[in-house]
């Protein structure tokens, strides 16, 4: 695993988790290939909008990519909050990060001088988390390397300072208690919507159809209240 200072050893539970479900989906090989009903896809992947007035500050006005593993608890990123700190200025000994201009995002509370990164890929990485269609997410340095020869690609590669855990259940109870809006997970939102707009869409999305709904109850003459 890769880490934004000097290399030292893990020392929390939810980090251990997160290597091994990233050892564990790579040596199963999970591919795009497989056979995987929709709704299923739909419940393992989907996305986090934290709801106004969301109390924990890590999450306030936050959209989150999450992902929920056959073990344990949810674990995703943070895809709303870039830093000012480029990625190349934590890897000076980078040829391949001197010309490029990529940002690190905050990705969550959970060890955050960890590096992940989110990437496109034809071909199923050694290490590395299935997300959905052609998109992973890794932290090993070996996969680092390889994706950082494709500048081509450097638009659909994003990189992220620690990320965001819940225990079991944790999350429902949050869900329960209103603390957020879960929507159909979408690849836009992890490499083409603009981080600065995309809460306010985000919360958009989740609301309009509400309203919608309700609308339309009124004016079927429906007494909602």
């Amino acid at each position: 695993m890769l880490f934004l200072s000097p290399r030292r050893e893990c020392h929390t539970d939810n980090m251990r988790r997160f290597i091994l479900i990233l050892i564990l989906l790579a040596a199963a090989g999970i591919s795009t290939s497989g056979l995987v009903h929709a709704q299923a896809e739909m419940d393992r992947v989907f996305l986090l909008v934290a709801k106004p007035g969301m109390m924990d500050p890590n999450f306030s006005e936050t959209v989150v990519l999450a992902v929920r593993p056959d073990d344990g608890g949810p674990i995703g990123v943070i895809l709303n909050h870039p830093s000012t700190v480029e990625l190349r200025s934590l890897y000076p000994d980078l040829p391949e990060l001197a010309n490029r201009r990529d940002l690190l995002f905050l990705g969550g509370p959970v060890q955050p001088d960890a590096l992940l990164f989110a990437f496109r890929s034809d071909r199923e990485p050694e290490k590395g988390m299935f997300i959905a269609d052609d998109i992973y997410i890794s932290g090993f340095s070996e996969v680092l390397a390889e994706i950082l020869q494709h500048p081509e690609n450097a638009n659909q590669q994003r990189f992220f300072s620690g990320f965001s855990g819940w225990a079991a259940g944790q999350l429902e109870s949050e869900i329960a208690q209103g603390g957020w809006y879960v929507l159909r997970f979408d690849a836009k939102a992890v490499f083409d919507m603009n981080p600065l707009t995309m809460y306010e869409e985000m919360i958009r999305r989740a609301t309009v159809p509400r309203i919608e709904a309700l609308r339309g109850l009124r004016l079927a003459g429906a007494d909602v209240r």
